[in-house]
């Protein structure tokens, strides 16, 4: 099994984490994960994972709770593409919904 590790930096402080495990060729796991710096500290907004035995998706609150939703894609190579596509393009909204659940 191969694995591989990217961060693609979003902005100063946002950066998507991307891993991903290979076996022949086809994947067999992966966590793409949204964070935002707050406080000195990278903090999970949104993470893609196979954690649980299948690709879901967890929106995680700033008091750490999450929200699990089943991807429903059963071919992990599709899920990884649409999990990386959403991250790209949706992840101010999700840095939006992060903040405005903060606390202050």
């Amino acid at each position: 099994m191969k694995k591989k590790t990217y961060i693609f930096m979003l902005s100063d402080m946002d950066r998507k984490r991307h891993e991903h495990l290979t076996e022949k060729g086809k994947i067999s796991g992966f966590v793409v994960q949204y964070e935002i710096l707050l406080e000195n500290k990278w903090m999970p907004v949104v993470r893609y994972d196979t954690a649980h035995g299948y690709a879901h998706k967890d929106l995680i609150n700033p008091d750490g709770s999450k929200e699990k939703i089943f991807m429903g894609v059963v071919d992990l190579n599709e899920a990884l593409t649409l999990a990386d596509r959403d991250i790209n393009e949706n992840w101010e909204r999700y840095k939006d919904r992060y903040l405005g659940r903060v606390k202050s």
